[in-house]
């Protein structure tokens, strides 16, 4: 598998987990509305309270995905950033990787090794993103504008909640209860 290929995966996971969270999310949103308009309704339905328990139960287990969907999101945009460097760093390795290793055997080839070298490869890199502002490569371009630099903010506050494995199992469970309710659609 080349790296194209890696970086195209990572990309159409990242598409596949964004359209999870945004699902979910909208789904959440015509639940809070639906219990809304319950709750003001003047004359209750007979079956009020079981329907205020049934929206609740179904306003906890998408706020569960949610929060599953929005780490699948934050992890699978990483990859898609580190796949692009990794292939852009691959690419420039392959063009310019003995000049770059000759350059730093003395400390390669002398005692101080790998560490040493890596101190003065960040202190080069460094200087240059002073000379020059570093510019994403064309062939990444269109994939880093699509998934942009960093996660929408809320993607990132939807992720924020942690569950605790007994409560993955209970939202399992509900999830599990309700799709059996709804024929397998929930």
């Amino acid at each position: 598998m080349n790296a194209g290929s890696i970086t195209q995966e990572a990309l159409n996971d990242y598409r596949s987990a964004i359209k999870s969270w945004l699902t979910l999310r909208n789904t959440q949103s015509s639940c809070q509305l639906r219990l809304v308009a319950l709750l003001d309704t003047e004359e209750k339905p007979a079956a009020y309270a079981s329907q205020l328990e049934d929206l609740r139960e179904r306003l906890a287990v998408p706020e569960w995905q949610i929060n599953c969907a929005a780490r699948d999101g934050l992890y699978a945009h990483q990859i898609v950033l580190e796949s692009c460097v990794i292939s852009a760093t691959e690419n420039f390795m392959s063009e310019h990787g003995d000049a770059l290793t000759d350059a730093l055997a003395p400390f390669f080839c002398a005692p101080y090794g790998l560490e040493a070298t890596m101190k003065i490869l960040r202190t080069a890199v460094a200087r240059q993103t002073e000379v020059r502002t570093p510019v994403i490569s064309a062939a990444y371009k269109i994939i880093i504008d699509e998934t942009g630099l960093t996660v929408d903010a809320s993607m990132c506050a939807d992720a924020s909640a942690s569950f605790p494995p007994a409560q993955h199992k209970v939202f399992l469970a509900s999830l599990n209860r309700l799709n059996e309710k709804e024929g397998g659609r929930y």
